[in-house]
This record gives structure tokens, sequence and C-alpha cells, in this order.
């Protein structure tokens, strides 16, 4: 299970782990909106039949299954399943972007305009709301705290990747993933199969600026946390 929350670039890493066709095929699969919109107009909304989805669509040729969770989802399912306990064998990916205002930014431009991907159409434009960003990015450090005292409760085996190394050497990112599951060999990375593609623009690092510039001191310590743009800039920026 890829643990993440929204916009910590887990399509990306889903893609990057389909790829390789061994490592399982790390979907939403608890989502039904998002998979009658991406792959599937008849996807089920019971979570029993979405559970099953996960051991059959999740599940690459050795035996690898897979599934992407934000925690918001998790009491969605309305205890008719509990993927801790119904889901055998479970480990767990817990992915994280260090820069937690990029994250909050892309993630109240996502709200605004219902553009998740890079080729999918705004549904309206962007205005730079501080508030909206501020709520946001307070919502994201609960999302993550919630995962990780939920995991913590679980006593569960746990890897743990961030956004930024991710994007900076996505093999490497595999390579740990397939030790962490205990996979043979070195599962390539098929590019071909990864279309993830940069959302991140000037926008983005002037909404960055304006909003360090508002609030003063309180959330300083996040600008020394954004990424090396020249380094990143022709990697995919997208949850």
């Amino acid at each position: 299970m890829i643990c993440a929350t929204p916009r910590c670039g887990s399509n990306y890493l889903s893609q990057l782990l389909a790829s390789t066709g061994v490592l399982g095929n790390p979907r939403e699969y608890f989502n039904a909106p998002g998979r009658r919109q991406y792959d599937d107009p008849a996807y089920p909304d019971d979570p029993r039949e979405q559970l099953k989805q996960v051991l059959t669509t999740g599940r690459t040729a050795n035996g690898i299954y897979a599934v992407k969770m934000h925690h918001f989802q998790i009491a969605a399912l309305n205890r008719i399943v509990n993927p801790f306990r119904d889901l055998p064998h479970l480990r767990f990916i817990v992915l994280e972007r260090r820069d937690a205002l990029g994250q909050a930014i892309s993630w109240s431009r996502v709200l605004q305009t219902g553009q998740f991907r890079a080729p999918e159409t705004a549904g309206r434009e962007v205005n730079y709301d501080q508030n909206h960003i501020r709520q946001g990015l307070l919502w994201l450090m609960k999302e993550r705290a919630n995962w990780e005292k939920t995991l913590q409760a679980e006593k569960t085996r746990r890897l743990f990747l961030n956004y930024e190394a991710v994007m900076s050497d996505p093999q490497l990112a595999v390579d740990r993933v397939a030790a962490f599951m205990q996979i043979g060999g070195r599962p390539r990375i098929d590019p071909a199969l990864v279309s993830v593609t940069i959302q991140r623009d000037q926008t983005t690092e002037n909404w960055r600026a304006r909003f360090l510039a508002e609030t003063g001191d309180e959330f300083r310590h996040l600008a020394d946390l954004a990424p090396d743009r020249a380094r990143l800039a022709r990697r995919p920026d997208s949850d």
C-alpha cells in the first residue's frame, strides 16, 4: 500500500512501479469516481468489490498486488471492509513531500481547477488565496499525522520515501521498493509506460513567494524545503 497525501507524487510513483511488471499495479481502487473517470466507466461503488479489484487488477503475474490510498479514504469505507485486515501480507510505503508549501499550493490549484493531471483541461482559472493555501497546508499536515498514528497502531512494516528523492532518482526509488518487497534482481522502469508530466510552473513560484512574504515568520521554516527547481525542472510534478 502506498500511503499518500494529495499532490505528493503518488501517481508518478505508482506508474514507475507498475511499469516494471513485477511490483503490482497501484491505483486508488477505493476511489470509485476516480476509477470511473480514468480507466473503468463501470467501476463499482461497493468497497467489497473494490477490495477484489486490489487483489486482481492490482496484481502482477508474480503475485504482488498494490494499492494507493489517502488516509481520508479509510473512513469512506464505512466499516464494510478494513484494508489493514482484509488485504493479506500487507506492507506499507509512506510517501511524503518535503516541500509541504509546494504541495499545499499544488493542492489549492487543483481544488480550484479540478485539473489533477497535466493533459486535463482546467475547469476554471486559478486565483491566489492565502487562506486557501493555509487551510490546505494545515489539512495536509493533519493527513500526514493521521497516517503516522494509524500505521503505528497497526504495528506495520514501513518503507519511507520522499517525493524529492523519487524525482531525483526514480530507479533508486524502485530499487528500494523491490528490496522491501523481496523481489529478486533489479526490476527496471519502462519509460514508455510512465505518462505523468510536469504541472509546476511560474505561477507556483509566484504564489510561494507571495505566501511567504504575507505570512512573515509563521511559515518561514518551509522556505528552505523548496526543491532545487533547476535540478528537478524536467521531473514530473503531479499527484
